[in-house]
């Protein structure tokens, strides 16, 4: 089935496709993604740091701990007081075991920013994991498609070499005619044979080819290697529009993460500030325990509120390096936004300059192909009529059979680039 596909951009710098993508090549790329394991566990760390998230508001809210303890002595602590008017000392011995719960509840008030900082830092982590899931699943999407033009190119080339197999058949079946009426020489047929037994070799490994493709693209979307996969007969071909594909993809899921590690930087610089600032807690201690060591007989209730205010005085020049240093991680991690948004400017250009380049070499190889074509059908009338030798009939179906395979592979280059092309712009969205 033969698809024309054309490739465009809206002014507005949304970039579209105008015309519909093959089906079966969405079908595959949603199973890739539903799939792949890379992916899942990009998105279990998506989880994982919605949760790292949840426990740094956490530290927002009053902190209750409660414990017990317990305690047994053999040998307990013994009192003994002299009454004279008893004429005797009278004894008190304390218990052997001493048991008691408590409970503390205690709330930030003031931290210098620190909780703050720290939800935000967990947040930008979390829009990290959430990029990251996002190059994954482009990279998903590019390699599947890549596999499956390839696997469709290589089924074409088994059209291709089964072609050039019957045409090389039917070459051996017209000589051995005119051998034996005597109207050509035996060696021809020899040479003629000789071509057709190349041919079947080279349709041999053309559909082992195929099948090795074929399973390495059941491998990612996830089937068994052994069932059959339905794909398009032949690679279809790309038409660009005039308006050269318009798109600087800044919408980049590495740009994403790089603009979010420098906020992150950011705020562990604030963070590192946070704590040589005053830290001012309140809390409540309970406790409850049984008589013991001290020779009372009633339980014995307890409870203290309190205060705490913790402010740094002196670190020995710590605090000032540790600001440069965090000073300096901002500005690496500035650089480094910089250098991926050029890199994706570059990759931008080389792909939109390599698709248009390959859509050049695909009309290039078309022509060749048209004319390889004519060349044999008049190489085969001029050796019906004697007038030519069986090397130019086998030369010329041969170089049929070559620019045939150029084009095809000329085909898929160009899937390939148009395919990184929506790469480069994260795109797959639009298709």
């Amino acid at each position: 089935m033969k698809k024309i596909f054309v490739l465009g951009c809206m002014l507005a710098g949304a970039f579209t496709v105008s015309a519909p993508q093959s089906s079966l090549l969405e079908k595959y790329r949603n199973m890739a993604l539903e799939y792949n394991h890379d992916l899942k566990a990009a998105e279990k760390n998506i989880s994982v740091s919605m949760e790292l998230e949840k426990s740094a508001r956490a530290d927002l809210k009053p902190k209750v701990e409660a414990g017990g303890n317990f305690q047994y002595t053999g040998n307990p602590m013994e009192l003994s007081v002299d009454v004279p008017s008893l004429g005797r000392s009278v004894g008190v011995k304390g218990k052997n075991m001493k048991y008691g719960v408590s409970m503390s509840l205690m709330q930030p008030l003031y931290t210098g920013g620190r909780v703050l900082e720290t939800i935000r830092m967990a947040q930008s982590r979390q829009a990290v994991a959430a990029q990251q899931a996002e190059v994954v699943k482009n990279a998903v999407c590019y390699q599947t498609d890549i596999q499956y033009w390839n696997t469709v190119a290589r089924q074409e080339i088994v059209g291709v070499a089964t072609d050039f197999r019957n045409s090389m058949s039917s070459l051996v079946k017209t000589i051995r005619e005119r051998v034996d009426a005597g109207l050509v020489d035996p060696q021809d047929l020899l040479m003629a044979e000789v071509q057709l037994n190349e041919a079947e070799y080279r349709l041999l490994q053309a559909k082992s080819n195929f099948e090795t493709g074929r399973m390495a693209l059941n491998s990612i979307i996830g089937l068994e290697l052994s069932n059959p996969t339905m794909i398009e007969e032949n690679v279809p071909l790309l038409l660009v529009e005039d308006s050269v594909l318009r798109g600087n993809g800044s919408n980049r899921p590495e740009i994403k993460m790089a603009e979010e590690q420098v906020r992150m930087a950011e705020s562990a610089l604030r963070l590192n500030d946070a704590q040589y600032k005053p830290q001012v807690y309140v809390g409540v201690d309970g406790s409850y325990s049984s008589p013991g060591y001290n020779f009372r007989t009633d339980m014995d209730p307890n409870y203290v509120a309190y205060a705490k205010v913790s402010i740094p005085v002196f670190e020995w020049g710590k605090r000032r390096s540790e600001k440069r240093a965090s000073r300096g991680q901002v500005g690496m991690a500035s650089d480094q936004l910089n250098r991926v948004k050029d890199n994706v400017a570059l990759e931008v250009q080389t792909a939109r300059l390599n698709l248009l380049q390959a859509l050049e070499q695909v009309k290039l190889t078309g022509n060749s192909l048209e004319k390889a074509k004519e060349n044999e059908t008049k190489a085969l009338e001029r050796y019906g009529e004697g007038k030519t030798s069986i090397l130019e009939v086998i030369d010329a179906q041969t170089y049929r059979e070559n620019s045939q395979l150029n084009y095809v592979q000329a085909k898929t280059v160009a899937q390939s680039y148009y395919s990184g092309l929506i790469k480069a712009l994260n795109a797959y969205e639009s298709l």
